[in-house]
C-alpha cells in the first residue's frame, strides 16, 4: 500500500439546532465581522438568528453582506477593509459557499501582507506561501453543496483577468452544520448544490489522489447523495433527506480536501470564469454526462464501484455493464432533480468559445491536467464540450 498523509484540523458539528450551539462554543475572539450575501439568509430570518444569539452572548458584531455570486478579489479586499476599520478579530462565514469562501480568502488575507494572487500557484499567480496562519474563522453554510466548510480550499475570481482558481488558504476553526437552514433553498438551487456535492464525491473518488482514507468517505458521500438529493429537491420540507444532504455536502467537502477534485472542476471554473452568470453547480451538471462516459471508457473499474455503492449493480454483471449502470442511474437522477437538459446554449455559449474554454481550464489545472487517472487531450476536451453544447 503506497503511503500517504492527511490533516482536517476543523471542528464540525452537524445536525439540526447547531446554530444554537453557537452559545456554547468557546469563540476565538471578542468582535467578529459577518461574512455573507445577506439575501436569503435575511429573507427567513437566519441572520437575525445568529445576530440575536451573538446579541444574548453580549459579543458585538459586524455585518458584512455584500458577497458577490463567484467572489471576487475585489470583493476579498472589502471584507479586509471593514474588519480592519471596525477593529474586529475573527470572522464568521454565514452562507453559501460563496460567503464562506470569501471570508476564508479574507481570514487568510488579514494575516498575511500583499495582494490574494501573490498567493495563487497557478496562471498569473505569483505562487508565494502565506507565511502565517489565518485569523481565526467560524464557518456556518446554509446551503448543501460545497462542502467549503469541511476544507481549507476558497474559490475566488480575479474580475481583471478571469481566473476563477482554488485557493488552499483557511481551515475553519469551527463548522456548524445545521440542516434546518436549507429547508427553504428552492427546487432548482437544491439540485444545483446536491450535485456539486454529489460531483465532489464521485470526482474525489475516481481521482489519482485518491488514498484509503478518501475513498470510503466518497462512497458513503455518493450514497447519502443518491438516496436524497431528489427527495430534498422535489420535497424540500422532509427535514430528514435535508439532513442527509447537509452531512452528505460536508464529506463531499473533506475528501476532495483528503483526494482532489478532477478535470471536471477545471472544465467548470473555466466556464463560471468566464460567464460569472453560470452557476457553479449547474457548470458541472452541464459537462457531466459527456465527461463521465468519457472517464467510464477509460477505469470502468471505478465506475462499477460506484455503482455498487448505490445499489444499481447485480452480482453477474461485468464491469461494463456496472458501469454502464451507473451511468444510467446518474441520468435518472438528473431527470428525476429537473437538470437532466441543461446545456452551454443555456448560458449563451457558442462553439467559438470552446478554444477559449480549454485555454483556461489548462490555466486553472496548473498548465496540464494531472489529477486524473488517464490522459484528457484538446481533442477529448472539444468533444466534451460538444456533447455538452
Amino acid at each position: 500500500m503506497d503511503s500517504f498523509s492527511f490533516q482536517i484540523p476543523t471542528q464540525i458539528h452537524v445536525g439540526i439546532g447547531k446554530l444554537q450551539e453557537l452559545q456554547n462554543v468557546k469563540l476565538p475572539g471578542k468582535k467578529p465581522i459577518i461574512v455573507t450575501s445577506g439575501k436569503s439568509i435575511k429573507k427567513y430570518g437566519y441572520l437575525d438568528q445568529l445576530m440575536n444569539i451573538l446579541s444574548d452572548l453580549q459579543v458585538e458584531f459586524v455585518v458584512f453582506e455584500s458577497v458577490v455570486q463567484n467572489p471576487t478579489k475585489r470583493n476579498v479586499e472589502e471584507i479586509v477593509e471593514v474588519f480592519r476599520k471596525n477593529q474586529c478579530d475573527f470572522v464568521i462565514g454565514f452562507g453559501g459557499g460563496s460567503s464562506i469562501d470569501a471570508a476564508k480568502a479574507a481570514a487568510a488575507m488579514l494575516a498575511n501582507e500583499g495582494d490574494l494572487w501573490d498567493y495563487v500557484q497557478i496562471g498569473t499567480g505569483k505562487k508565494k506561501s502565506f507565511a502565517h496562519d489565518p485569523i481565526p474563522l467560524i464557518a456556518i453554510p446554509t446551503t448543501a453543496g460545497t462542502g467549503t466548510e469541511g476544507n481549507a480550499t476558497a474559490v475566488i475570481t480575479n474580475e481583471a483577468t478571469g481566473e476563477k482558481v482554488g485557493i488552499g488558504c483557511c481551515f475553519p476553526r469551527i463548522s456548524l452544520v445545521d440542516p434546518a437552514l436549507t429547508v427553504n433553498i428552492s427546487p432548482i438551487y437544491t439540485a444545483f448544490q446536491g450535485f456539486d456535492a454529489l460531483f465532489h464525491c464521485m470526482e474525489a473518488y475516481i481521482a489519482k489522489k485518491a488514498i484509503p482514507i478518501s475513498n470510503p468517505l466518497a462512497l458513503d458521500g455518493l450514497r447519502i447523495i443518491f438516496n436524497h438529493l431528489s427527495i430534498a429537491v422535489n420535497h424540500g420540507e422532509e427535514v430528514d433527506a435535508r439532513a442527509h444532504m447537509a452531512w452528505g455536502a460536508t464529506l463531499g467537502g473533506m475528501v476532495i480536501c483528503l483526494s482532489s477534485c478532477t478535470t471536471a472542476h477545471n472544465i467548470e471554473h473555466s466556464l463560471s470564469g468566464i460567464n460569472p452568470e453560470v452557476v457553479h453547480g449547474a457548470g458541472l451538471i452541464i459537462i457531466s454526462g459527456a465527461f463521465h462516459r468519457f472517464g467510464a471508457k477509460q477505469i470502468p473499474e471505478k465506475y462499477a464501484a460506484m455503482g455498487d455503492a448505490i445499489g444499481v449493480t447485480t452480482p453477474h454483471q461485468t464491469v461494463q455493464e456496472k458501469a454502464q449502470a451507473f451511468l444510467d442511474a446518474f441520468e435518472q437522477l438528473k431527470s428525476d432533480c429537473g437538470v437532466g437538459k441543461l446545456c452551454l446554449r443555456d448560458y449563451g455559449f457558442v462553439e467559438s468559445d470552446f478554444d477559449e474554454i480549454i485555454e483556461k481550464s489548462h490555466v486553472i489545472a496548473g498548465g496540464a491536467f494531472s489529477r486524473d487517472l488517464y490522459a484528457i487531450s484538446d481533442v477529448d476536451l472539444k468533444t466534451i464540450l460538444l456533447e455538452s453544447y
